[in-house]
Parts: structure tokens; sequence; C-alpha cells
């Protein structure tokens, strides 16, 4: 498969936000990032690798980075940048943007929000950031200057690091849990 025949489904929800679908094959791959994520936040140990970050979700954690630096969705965030920005594929000038300030480097967590979670209005570092969609939102949308998104498993939004977004206190019962990350370009 091409770059352009995987992204032909992309679809703009704003003149900022894009839209895709991760392919079936790949979400297996975020699902075992979620599987070792809980299994760190289960342990009496969990504080020790607790990403902190914007707002105040139940729990958040970077993403094993073994297993991240060998999958394909390493390659898949990367080239998804690349079709957002409009670089030519083979170019490669998007980053997953590293983090020298944590320990865990990568940017790329998993956020678990249980019954009163919230995250206040916040932009991100980087050229473009993201969120995946690991659960049904439950009716806690991701909230943009101009568009409530209630992400589906399986949805991936990008968008540019310095538009404001929110998600409001999440009501609850079920775990809402999302993937954020950060890029960076080589052309910056």
């Amino acid at each position: 498969m091409k770059p352009s025949q995987l992204f032909k489904d992309k679809v703009f929800l704003t003149k900022k936000i894009l839209k895709h679908r991760i392919p079936n094959e790949l979400f297996k791959e975020i699902k075992t990032m979620v599987d070792l994520a809980e299994k760190k936040k289960n342990s009496k140990y969990y504080f020790l690798l607790e990403h902190e970050n914007n707002g105040k979700n139940s729990y958040q954690i970077s993403v094993d980075n073994n297993f991240f630096e060998q999958s394909f969705i390493y390659g898949y965030l990367i080239k998804l940048g690349e079709c957002y920005s409009g670089f030519k594929i083979r170019e490669r000038n998007i980053r997953i943007r590293r983090n020298h300030d944590h320990y865990d480097h990568y940017d790329l967590w998993v956020n678990f929000a249980e019954k009163d979670s919230e995250n206040t209005p916040h932009s991100h570092s980087g050229y473009l950031s993201g969120v995946i969609y690991y659960t049904d939102c439950f009716n806690a949308p991701t909230i943009f200057d101009d568009l409530a998104y209630y992400g589906k498993p399986r949805d991936v939004l990008i968008f540019p690091s310095g538009l404001e977004h929110e998600v409001k206190k999440y009501p609850g019962p079920k775990t809402r849990i999302s993937l954020a990350f950060n890029l960076y370009s080589t052309r910056q």
C-alpha cells in the first residue's frame, strides 16, 4: 500500500483539523500501547512513571518507548503529519517530538479519564499535535474554537500545536481513553 492510498479518506473537519481513521491492523498496536500503560497504571508504583501534564485526567503515562520505536504507528504518525502539511511523502520532514524535560523522551502519551476528570483549555508545544481515540468519547468531546468532536475508537485528529482545545468535566462512568502526541517539522 502506498501512502496516498492509506490517507485517501482523510477529511478536514475545519481548515485546521484533519481527521483520519487508523486502519484496524495499526490500531492493534495502539491497543498494545494502552495495555502496557494500563499495566503500569495498576502497579503500586504507578506514580513513578506518571506523565504530569495539563488538566486533571485520572492518569497520564507515556507510551512504552521500546514498543513504540518498533511499531508501524511511529511511521504512521509521521506520514500523517506530512500528509497534513502537504509535504512530499518522501521528504521525511516530520518527526515525533522528543521532550528531554521528561524522562520518557517522546511526546506520545495515554490519557485515562475517570468520572470528573477534565482537561482545561490548553495548547501544545511543537508544530502539529493530535489525539487518538481509543475508546468512545462517552459524551465528553474534544472542544476546539469552532468544533466539538465526539471521537470514536480508531479516529485520529491532527491540528496545529498552538490550537487551543479542552475536554470538559467527564461525567463517567466508563474510562475514557485517548492518546495525545506532538510532532515537529525539520522545515521550521
